[in-house]
């Protein structure tokens, strides 16, 4: 069914509906519009805010990159210009360490050759007047002295004066003398403290 109305209020009526009918979803399609435009202005803000920043990083990050590229090539031309002086340095340390070796390798030769010489400075401080050494033999820390005296007293007084200097001789044994000509020849044996 059809209805042609003729009147001009009912056309004036109809055309308001007809208008309002077509403002409101005009109205509600601006709103969305609208609302999508903003959504679309915050999304792009935001992209270009964390774009920024990426940017930002990135070149902070390169910025640090070639500072230590930069730093690296320094170092590493400072290393070439030492590098004589390190080798040097090395000769220096391998000759300190041979000369550390030799130097307690004299310490050791020192102390060895300090006993022989002790024990002859003490032997020598011990023998008296009329008494002279023919030969000394050690063998490890045992000792034989032969030698000779014009006098019995001078060999007594000789293993006196030894066994008097405990802190280098011990054990001194002296069997007896035998007479040649006008001396008399004898050997005395004794422990050596402090052997080598």
């Amino acid at each position: 069914m059809v209805n042609i109305n003729l009147g001009n209020d009912s056309l004036t009526q109809t055309n308001i509906n007809k208008k309002s009918v077509k403002d409101v979803p005009a109205e509600l399609s601006s709103d969305t519009k609208s609302e999508d435009r903003q959504k679309l202005t915050v999304a792009i803000l935001l992209f270009l805010i964390f774009a920024g920043l990426g940017g930002m990083y990135y070149f902070w990050l390169n910025g640090n990159i070639n500072r230590e590229i930069e730093r690296n090539a320094t170092l590493t031309g400072e290393k070439n210009e030492l590098e004589p002086y390190l080798k040097l340095e090395q000769q220096f340390r391998n000759q300190k360490d041979a000369l550390g070796k030799k130097e307690e390798e004299l310490i050791r030769l020192k102390k060895q050759q300090q006993l022989p010489v002790y024990f002859l400075q003490e032997l020598g401080n011990s023998i008296p007047e009329n008494v002279w050494l023919v030969k000394i033999t050690s063998k490890g820390s045992k000792v034989e002295i032969r030698a000779e005296s014009l006098t019995d007293d001078a060999i007594y007084q000789f293993r006196d004066n030894l066994a008097a200097r405990d802190q280098w001789f011990e054990n001194i044994n002296y069997p007896g003398a035998t007479r040649r000509d006008n001396r008399l020849e004898f050997t005395l044996t004794l422990d050596l403290i402090n052997s080598v």
